[in-house]
C-alpha cells in the first residue's frame, strides 16, 4: 500500500513540475557589436532581453515578446561609432542571441551593414527555437534599406549608430503536411495485381430498356389503314 503511495505522489510531483515548467517563461538575452576585418574584435554588449513563453504555445509564423532594452544602449551605440566609424567601408554591425551553456562562436547571429544602420528608424528581430525552446537562429531586418543594399555615400552616412524601434519576434519549427498516398492495388492470394472489371458496352448496359421498347413495339402491332369516305372516282357501270 504504501509503495501505492509513494507512486502516485511521484507522479503527481512529475506532473506538477511539468505544468509549472510550461508557465514559466525563459528569459534569453540579446547581445550586438559592431565589427571590421581590418580592426579589433568589438566585444559583445548587451541589447536587451526577451521573456520567451513555453513552445507549445509559440505560433509556428511567429509570435511577438516582450523586449527590455538594456539601460547602456546609449552609451554603446556611442562607443561602436569610436570603435568602427559606419562610414567605413566593410563596417558591420551584429546582433546574436545568448545560447546557454554555448561559447560566443556558437550564438545564432544576424549581420547588417553599418552603413545602413542611420537609414532606418525601426527594425525587427526574428529567433528560431528548436521544439524544447533552444535558439537555432535569428534574422535581423532594418524597416528601410535600397534594395540593391547598397550603402549611401560617405557624405550622406552618419557618424554615428542610430537607435531603432525593435520588435523580436519568435517561432518553432512546423512539420510540412503528410502526403496522400493513395489505396495500394487489390492482389490476388498469389500476391498478383487483380485486373480491372471490364467495362460493360452500351447493349450490356441497356438491353433491358432495348428489349421492353421492341416487345411494346410488338405488341401494339401495325398502324390501321384509313377507311375509305366515298369520295373517290365511281366505277362505271
Amino acid at each position: 500500500m504504501q509503495l501505492v503511495l509513494h507512486s502516485l505522489v511521484a507522479l503527481w510531483l512529475c506532473f506538477v513540475s511539468r505544468v509549472y515548467a510550461q508557465d514559466v517563461p525563459t528569459q534569453f538575452y540579446i547581445h550586438h557589436r559592431v565589427v571590421h576585418p581590418n580592426l579589433p574584435v568589438t566585444p559583445w554588449s548587451n541589447f536587451g532581453s526577451i521573456s520567451i513563453p513555453h513552445p507549445s504555445s509559440i505560433s509556428p509564423s511567429g509570435t511577438p515578446v516582450t523586449f527590455t532594452l538594456a539601460e547602456t544602449l546609449l552609451d554603446d551605440l556611442s562607443e561602436f561609432a569610436e570603435s568602427v566609424n559606419p562610414a567605413l567601408e566593410e563596417s558591420l554591425y551584429q546582433v546574436a542571441v545568448e545560447k546557454p551553456k554555448s561559447s560566443e562562436g556558437m550564438w545564432p547571429a544576424s549581420v547588417m551593414k553599418g552603413c545602413l544602420m542611420s537609414m532606418s528608424t525601426s527594425s525587427s528581430i526574428t529567433i528560431h527555437l528548436s521544439s524544447s525552446g533552444e535558439p537555432l537562429g535569428l534574422d535581423y531586418f532594418l524597416s528601410t534599406i535600397p534594395s540593391n543594399g547598397s550603402c549611401p555615400s560617405p557624405s550622406e552616412t552618419s557618424k554615428s549608430y542610430s537607435m531603432h524601434n525593435t520588435t523580436v519576434f519568435v517561432t518553432t519549427p512546423r512539420s510540412p503536411p503528410l502526403p496522400e498516398l493513395r489505396a495500394p492495388p487489390p492482389l490476388t492470394p498469389e500476391g498478383a495485381p487483380i485486373p480491372p472489371v471490364a467495362e460493360k458496352t452500351f447493349l450490356q448496359k441497356y438491353w433491358v430498356y432495348i428489349v421492353i421498347v421492341v416487345a411494346a413495339l410488338l405488341v401494339s402491332g401495325p398502324p390501321e389503314e384509313p377507311a375509305a369516305n366515298g369520295t373517290g372516282p365511281k366505277a362505271p357501270n
